[in-house]
């Protein structure tokens, strides 16, 4: 079976990774698999692709948004493909406009859930009609489509994400520590909730809480970075939390730390909270979208808005024994066993073909 799979670019993101898991998923299940990308930035995940007989090809024609229609029309008339899947906006939405051109089986990804329906946004769900089948990765996604597009809910697929279960597992042994160190792993960027966090972290702080706060990844606008500094340093925290810009072996970050803790503002269905439960971490969250559904411990759960909250439900868990914590990590990961199965993954979208 041919599946074709399209995206603009393979940088360190949660469509990319989620993306380079689906080939090589395919590829177990003996599929022929082409993952095609239109940017020639740096692909980290080329080698894992390689080890599993999966090879990036870059088409650049592509790159230009006016001609990534063709470049996808002609691209499927020569190879002939069962299935063509998309990650990303612009090149699901150009993938649509083929359609004009040349027919084929569509399966568009949406991977984050639409906070506000824009120009923009109806105009992508004006061309997901062209779409075969439109796949969330979320079941607040899934909500949104069916209140506000309900003629497109027939075509509606929800395949949450799957986690690499052999890459992301606990540590054998938990080093002894003095302070508690609390991990994020996520974009510094709004939606992320940074500054809220901040105002947490400074009551955490001013309770006399013995913590470190770690932050993985990079910032998403220089203006919104430079408020997070700003911030940072009117409060004093420069030795409390640390941004360490991205990093390559997240999986071992997520075993040398105690909580995870992931603040946003809105996800779609968050790969960092998975990945972090898979590696036995107790979490605490924000509830909001699928992140309840995840990580259904309530104790845990905090208002985005309220910094308080957010304090007050990581200083519940602070508060725990560490074989508390522990117990709460084995059942995290359980969870995660059960909800992002890499061959489940990989079966529902060959399902779509039926």
């Amino acid at each position: 079976m041919r599946i074709l799979l399209l995206i603009d670019e393979m940088g360190q993101g949660g469509a990319e990774r989620q993306m380079s898991y689906l080939a090589m998923e395919l590829k177990k299940a003996e599929c022929e698999v082409r993952l095609i990308k239109f940017y020639s930035g740096v692909n980290v995940y080329a080698q894992d692709l390689e080890n599993n007989g999966v090879t990036t090809e870059i088409f650049s024609s592509g790159k230009n948004a006016c001609k990534r229609p063709f470049v996808i029309a002609k691209l499927v008339r020569q190879w002939k493909p069962e299935l063509v899947i998309t990650y990303k906006t612009g090149t699901s939405m150009s993938a649509c406009i083929a359609r004009f051109f040349t027919r084929f089986n569509l399966a568009v990804s949406e991977r984050n859930t639409t906070q506000y329906l824009t120009r923009k946004e109806r105009l992508k769900f004006s061309l997901y009609r062209l779409a075969d089948h439109i796949v969330p990765n979320s079941f607040s996604q899934a909500e949104f489509i069916k209140k506000y597009f309900p003629s497109l809910l027939q075509k509606v697929s929800v395949i949450t994400n799957m986690i690499d279960l052999d890459k992301f597992k606990p540590t054998i042994n938990r080093i002894e520590k003095v302070y508690i160190d609390i991990v994020t792993v996520a974009r510094i960027a709004p939606q992320k909730n940074v500054l809220t966090y901040l105002d947490a972290i400074s009551i955490l702080r001013d309770r006399g809480i013995n913590a470190r706060f770690h932050w993985y990844g990079r910032p998403e606008y220089n203006d919104y970075f430079s408020q997070v500094n700003q911030k940072c340093n009117g409060l004093h925290l420069e030795d409390v939390i640390t941004f360490h810009g991205s990093a390559q072996d997240i999986a071992e970050r997520y075993r040398e730390m105690d909580i995870f803790c992931l603040p946003s503002l809105y996800e779609g269905f968050p790969n960092v909270l998975c990945e972090a439960m898979a590696c036995g971490l107790p979490a605490v969250i924000t509830a909001v979208c699928d992140s309840p559904l995840i990580m259904t411990d309530t104790r845990f759960h905090a208002d985005p808005n309220d910094p308080k909250s957010i304090a007050d439900a990581l200083e519940r868990m602070i508060n725990l024994t560490p074989e508390e914590r522990s117990s709460i990590g084995r059942q995290n990961r359980r969870r995660i066993e059960d909800l992002c199965s890499p061959k489940a993954f990989a079966d529902k979208y060959l399902s779509l073909l039926d």
